[in-house]
This record gives C-alpha cells, structure tokens and sequence, in this order.
C-alpha cells in the first residue's frame, strides 16, 4: 500500500489515494516551487543542459521536427525527485506535440521523462511509457509542474532501476495551458502515451531504443490499452511489445446510471465530479446544474482543487457529499451522460495484436467488477491478445504487482508472451 502524507487525515488518504493511485508508495507531499510552462504555438525552446547534467549522458534534444511526439520545449530538472537524483538519472520537463483524440486538433502535452545513469545496452535504453493515475483535471494537477514529481517518482525510480527509459505523461490539459482535459478519454490518453515516447526519443537519440512497453494503473491503465489500440495506426514506426494495465478504467460509462441508481462509492462520487467539469468543457450546451446539488455542487471548486491548501476542509466536504447531489434531473440526462462517457471508452473496435495483461481486483471501490467484465468480454471477442489477472478479494489500490517487472524483461528478452486466456477467463466467469 502507499505510504501517507505525514499530517493528512486517514479518511480524507483513503479516497486520495484511491484516485491517485500509485504503484507502492507516494514519493513525495511536497508542493515545490513550479516550472515555467509553454503556451499553445509558443517557439520551441530549450533551457542549457548544463550543469545539471554534467558527468552524465549528453543529450542534443532534436528541436526540428514538427509532428506528433515533436518537442516545444525541454526544461532539466536540477534536483528534487530524491529517489531519481540517488540513482543519477537525467530527468527534464518537457512540452511536447499531440493529438486530441476528440477532435483530432493538434495539441501541445507536458510529461517527466527520465534515462538510466550509465551506459545503454546494446540499442539503446527500452522505453516504459507510464500512465499515471488521476490526479485531478485542472492545468495545476500535473505532476511535472514540480521538481519532485510527486506521486510519480517512485514509479519511475523502479522502472530507472530495472534498466528502463521512462516517458510520464500528464496528458492533455494538465499542465500545458490553453486546453482542456479529457478526463477518461481513452483516444486521447492513447495518444498522449505514444508522443511521450516520440518526445523521449526525440530527447535522447540513439541513447533510446526503438523498443517500448507501457504500464498504466486505473486512468493510466486505460490510457497504456489505449495506446496499444492505436499503436498499429496512430504509433506507427514505434515497436509495442506489450502492455499492463493495472485495474483500468476502461469503461466507466456506468457512472451514469450508479449516479441515478444511487449506488455511487465514495470514490466514484469524486470521479463523477471530474468526469462532469471535464463533459461541460467539451460540451458547453450542458447545464452543470442538472447534474449537481447540494453540498458538491455548493464546493464544486474545492472538489476539483488537486492540491488543497485545507485539507481538513476538503475531507468534510468529501464526508458530507452525498448520491443525490449528483444524480441526473432526469433519465433523458443519465442516457445523455452514459452515452457521452460511452464515447470516451475502451475497448473500441479495434483487435490488439500486441500481448496486453489486463489486471483487476474483485473488490474495486471505484471501477466496478461489472465494468471491467463487460471491458474484457469485449476485447475477447474481438480477438484481441489478452492476458487477464483477476485477483479476488483486492481492490483498486492492492494489486499482485509482482509479476510486472519480470513480465516486462521478458517481453524485451524477446520470449513469448503467455497466450490469451481469454477462453479461461470466460468459463469462470460463466453463470454457475
């Protein structure tokens, strides 16, 4: 389990960390200084690599290219993520090119990159594209903002130890401003992933391999089975080895109707604000205020604020939200709003080919046992190459994570991945 922010109520982590959602444990609660950002259609720009990065790898970022994954800007971090400082990575803010995957618009995306100290292997450094959890919808929740990369650098530490570059993205709308964030579109999530890696090469040359692989853990892992979709097309030129998404929020188009159901988790009463603030950017016909009321829609800003200053305020807003602030006026507005979430969801119509471990708890607080079946059943049927891990008893935050490292090697090792077992997955989950 993640370890608490020393001073945080146990309450208040508990919801935190279910939409945070980190692989072990929170790397930092601080809230440093933040960095200077791009602008949309801002010059290309790089900041002296030295001396932050004296004794380590040089690095000649390609500023030229002009399409996706291509760079506006590259900042160096000095210091600040501990835990990548130890192990002597090199570690920058970047602002690189993307895609809406809503409108198709060029978009301008920040991520963390991180390389290994020392010398590649033979290739170059493969790439682990890593999907974050949520952290929130608003342009300050990105977690490259801060030098310490907080709730993210431990993952990237353990991917640096295992030999790994790492492209970290904070997907669009969170940390760039000038557009809004998606929240749990899955096309845009995708591609957010794939120009990360295309930023990292772009960084680090042919100290980067053409092979990568992605980890994504609940917006993450959406984001990671995403990526491998559109690989084929969108990622053409790249080499995908193979995905793990760890209990992805595939489809969470049922929200909708827990909303009007009133069964929603506490969880997934925070969830639906954002998904609600993210739908209104992108749809300014809807009326916010026929989906809240009550003390949410009284807080909604204190709900969406990523990084409270009065966390004890927050916990007692979250302690008195209840289901009926956000349930739809009406049905016609819960089939709105399902269909709308629906849009954003995996999996599409698109076979993958690519090995791709789908990982999920029985007990998830937040993405219903219900939803990841119908997700799974649905790739199966498209044939898709799924390896499934369902894990009783766990929930969203307590995965097995055991297997990920190995099962990473071994896809850069060139063995085979197991074969599907989707075929398994489905006579146990058949009615008894």
């Amino acid at each position: 389990m993640p370890s608490l922010c020393p001073g945080r109520p146990a309450a208040l982590v508990a919801v935190w960390l279910a939409l945070v959602l980190v692989v072990g444990s929170v790397s930092s609660c601080s809230t440093s200084n933040q960095h200077r950002t791009a602008s949309p259609g801002q010059a290309p720009v790089i900041k002296s690599f030295a001396p932050p990065y004296t004794g380590k790898p040089t690095l000649t970022p390609d500023m030229t290219d002009d399409g996706p994954g291509s760079l506006v800007s590259v900042e160096p971090y000095a210091q600040g993520a501990e835990l990548l400082d130890d192990d002597e990575a090199t570690y920058m803010r970047v602002v690189y090119k993307s895609t809406s995957g809503i409108d198709g618009k060029p978009t301008e995306v920040s991520a963390a990159l991180a390389i290994p100290a020392g010398q590649p292997p033979k290739g170059g450094w493969p790439v682990v594209g890593f999907g974050q959890g949520t952290k929130g919808v608003l342009f300050k929740c990105a977690a490259s903002l801060f030098a310490t990369l907080p709730k993210q650098q431990w993952s990237m530490d353990q991917f640096i130890h295992a030999g790994y570059a790492v492209a970290a993205t904070d997907f669009q709308g969170s940390g760039v401003k000038g557009y809004a964030h998606p929240f749990l579109d899955a096309k845009t999530y995708g591609y957010n992933v794939i120009d990360s890696v295309r930023a990292l090469r772009h960084v680090g040359g042919k100290l980067i391999s053409d092979k990568w692989l992605t980890y994504g853990h609940s917006a993450g892992g959406l984001a990671v089975w995403a990526a491998a979709e559109e690989a084929p097309e969108y990622g053409k030129g790249m080499n995908l080895l193979g995905s793990i998404a760890m209990a992805p929020a595939a489809d969470m188009s049922g929200l909708a109707d827990a909303a009007w159901n009133g069964t929603l988790t506490p969880e997934q009463r925070v969830t639906m604000v954002y998904a609600l603030q993210s739908i209104k950017w992108f749809h300014p016909e809807m009326n916010l205020d026929e989906f809240r009321s009550g003390v949410t829609a009284a807080n909604w800003d204190l709900v969406l604020n990523c990084i409270p200053m009065d966390f004890a305020k927050v916990k007692q807003v979250w302690e008195t939200m209840t289901n009926a602030d956000v349930k739809p006026r009406t049905y016609e507005d819960t089939v709105w709003l399902r269909n709308i979430l629906a849009e954003r969801a995996i999996p599409s119509t698109r076979r993958i080919e690519t090995p791709l471990v789908v990982a999920y708890g029985t007990q998830d607080g937040l993405v219903d046992q219900a939803w990841f079946d119908a997700a799974i059943k649905k790739a199966c049927a498209m044939g898709s190459n799924l390896e499934i891990k369902k894990d009783p008893g766990k929930g969203h935050a307590d995965l097995d994570q055991g297997f990920v490292m190995s099962w990473l090697a071994d896809r850069v090792a060139g063995i085979p991945a197991p074969p599907s077992n989707c075929a398994e997955w489905q006579k146990s989950e058949a009615p008894k």
